[in-house]
């Protein structure tokens, strides 16, 4: 038996070379859906997931390369671009369908189902023919498949239940499908014009509506079997269900309608020039207050047309979107084992963490970080600068050294040829010259983040109590109250930790060390976000302080695969020295972060794993915490040595400058 998670990683890869863009790999039994379902043992393609099993029973790992191949070849070779008015003009005998199969909330697919007594039927029957041409389509343009096709066929026919002389539309369904797969064909007068129907969509010729064609072909055969209104009830799985497939026609079919939009765009834009030039050379006097030209009434119609459409259409795109799930097109994913300290073992590949970058806002006001930086940058540079270099580098020419300086030599040689002074400084030697540091700096983006901070208590004057007023003392009547001031909102915790990112990444840039910027946050183990507002090879410019201002409260804190991931991130740096700073506001906690909800510890004992599993593959770690409370779970989490926990927020940038100092000066 082979399993998902154990081939997810290069089949990713593999889908990316093949459609040339990332899609996630996911089982289908993690797919969750109001309007869609995919059961357990398909597979499925939405926008950016490919869906599938999450075991096959076989040892041979390339059926999934296979399966998602299959998947794949539905964007690769057209099954997305049928139109049911192309099925129409392609195939004139085809069946206009009632006014309720036309609605908009159809896809072109439904609506091609429905011009029959029994959509489920032709819907099966379109399944098995699709899956004929486009396994010829796979065949021809990657023959390297063919083999694990023909092997991955013969395991389906294992488990198919399926006649040479179909007795039942069911029957019919199955053995067409048999055939498609490779079935050796029967002698019945259906056998032979099922197989006839294979033969005509499994060439490479063929398109999507000679799959329609075929499709009804085979519902033909099925019709003998089929009563109006019953659809065998013994035959479940003849069914109409609802398909990613449908969804994802319908997506496509969201282009052609932004197309339309914008072809409306201009066509009015058309007509209001030309309605101007028309003014300027008319003479309008003689025309009534409040006349309205034929020509507004036409652009006022025009107008209404393209409110609609932009409605429909912003409809539509919604409905896909709740269908499919929110397409994260951008992002990458990946899995972390996590530690079950009540088991003492690791759970493989138990997390799935979302990689995506944070897109810097055009609108978004910097100026109010920049003075933040200004504010601070002096105090934080002070510190810094007495941070002594790590790295070596090799001083060439030098008069003492520990190696020789053949170039030197050599030049030395041609001067005592030529008859001149040689230079003496013949030599090399390793010098601490520069620092070879990579920092990475994990903040903390949970919903937490958005409180307000608290004021620290300061010693003043005891307030006096206010004065006693008689009221019966018409003298003596209070002042009419002064309207109240809205005041100003306070300083959130999210805040202060984007102004210390700030402040820290133009201290570093003086310094010249790398760093990178990231936040995490999420909801369960299969959605782990992770957030990069600057990786460590990039330079600082102002769309990375645009990044760091997205930075947002958000969900949960799982704090173990950020660890992880992050750890990752810095090994392949190639730096000497690597540094992880994690800020946070409070202990790890996600929904199911242990076997109780709320259970605590789990998600520490955890999080304390992946900083000793960075740790010992030679990463500093420290963790800063404003939790006034920290000490009871940081101290099971690091070494005294390695946590700080902040009493005053607003302390936090010189803070984190002195942790940075403490590591890697």
């Amino acid at each position: 038996m082979v399993a998902l998670v154990d081939v997810e990683a290069s089949l990713a890869l593999f889908a990316e070379g093949i459609a040339g863009r990332y899609y996630h790999i996911k089982p289908s039994s993690q797919f969750a859906s109001r309007r869609v379902t995919v059961d357990d043992g398909d597979a499925a393609l939405t926008t950016d997931t490919l869906l599938l099993p999450e075991t096959i029973a076989s040892d041979n790992a390339a059926f999934y390369r296979v399966l998602a191949l299959e998947q794949l070849a539905q964007r690769e070779f057209g099954t997305l671009a049928f139109t049911f008015d192309g099925a129409q003009e392609r195939i004139p005998t085809l069946a206009t369908p009632p006014p309720s199969a036309t609605a908009l909330r159809m896809s072109d697919f439904e609506v091609f189902y429905q011009s029959v007594s029994h959509p489920g039927v032709l819907q099966r029957c379109f399944f098995s023919c699709e899956r004929a041409r486009l396994d010829a389509q796979l065949s021809y343009h990657y023959p390297g498949i063919r083999g694990y096709q023909r092997a991955y066929h013969q395991h389906l026919l294992a488990t198919l239940d399926w006649h040479d002389e179909p007795a039942s539309a069911l029957e019919v369904a199955n053995t067409l499908h048999a055939y498609v797969l490779g079935a050796q064909p029967g002698d019945s007068d259906t056998s032979v014009r099922l197989l006839e129907i294979v033969d005509r969509v499994a060439n490479t010729m063929a398109d999507v509506y000679d799959t329609a064609q075929a499709a009804l072909d085979c519902y033909e055969l099925c019709t003998p079997y089929l009563v109006d209104g019953i659809t065998e009830l013994s035959a479940p799985e003849l069914d109409e269900l609802d398909d990613p497939t449908h969804w994802l026609q319908r997506e496509a079919r969201l282009e052609d309608w932004q197309e339309d939009l914008k072809a409306m765009d201009a066509a009015m834009l058309q007509v209001q020039m030309l309605q101007g030039d028309e003014a300027a050379a008319k003479n309008v006097e003689g025309m009534a207050d409040g006349e309205i030209r034929p020509d507004d009434v036409d652009l006022k119609t025009m107008q209404n047309e393209r409110d609609i459409a932009a409605r429909r259409l912003d409809m539509e795109r919604s409905a896909v979107q709740d269908a499919l799930g929110k397409a994260q097109l951008e992002a990458r994913s990946y899995r972390y084992d996590e530690w079950d300290h009540t088991q003492q073992r690791y759970l493989p590949k138990w997390c799935r963490l979302f990689e995506e970058k944070l897109e810097a806002s055009e609108d978004q006001n910097v100026d109010a970080l920049l003075q933040v930086i200004e504010a601070h940058r002096a105090d934080v540079q002070h510190q810094l600068e007495n941070i002594k270099p790590l790295g070596f580098q090799r001083v060439y020419r030098v008069a003492d050294g520990d190696e020789l300086d053949f170039n030197a030599v050599i030049q030395a040689r041609q001067d005592i040829r030529a008859g001149q002074t040689p230079d003496e400084r013949v030599y090399s030697r390793r010098e601490r010259v520069h620092r070879d540091v990579c920092a990475a700096f994990l903040v903390d983006l949970s919903a937490s983040t958005d409180d307000v901070i608290e004021p620290s208590e300061q010693p003043g004057t005891p307030v006096e109590p206010a004065e006693e007023v008689n009221l019966r003392d018409p003298f003596g009547a209070p002042d009419p109250e002064e309207p109240l001031v809205p005041e100003e909102p306070g300083r959130r915790i999210i805040d202060v930790q984007r102004e210390s990112m700030l402040v820290m990444s133009a201290a570093l840039e003086q310094l010249g060390d790398s760093y990178g910027i990231y936040g995490f946050s999420g909801y369960g183990r299969d959605c782990v976000e992770f957030y990069v507002a600057k990786e460590a090879e990039q330079p600082f410019h102002r769309n990375t302080l645009r990044a760091i201002a997205e930075m947002k409260p958000m969900r949960s804190t799982r704090m173990g695969p950020a660890i992880r991931h992050c750890t990752t991130k810095l090994l392949k740096s190639g730096h000497a020295l690597k540094v992880l700073i994690i800020l946070s506001d409070g202990f790890p906690q996600d929904a199911d972060y242990g076997p109780e909800r709320g259970e605590h510890e789990y998600g520490v004992q955890d999080t304390a794993k992946a900083l000793s599993e960075a740790h010992d593959k030679g990463v500093e770690t420290f963790c800063v915490t404003v939790d006034r409370s920290g000490h009871d779970y940081l101290k099971r989490m690091c070494p005294d040595e390695r946590y700080l926990v902040i009493d005053e927020v607003e302390d936090l940038p010189e803070a984190l400058s002195k942790v940075y100092q403490a590591l890697t000066g």
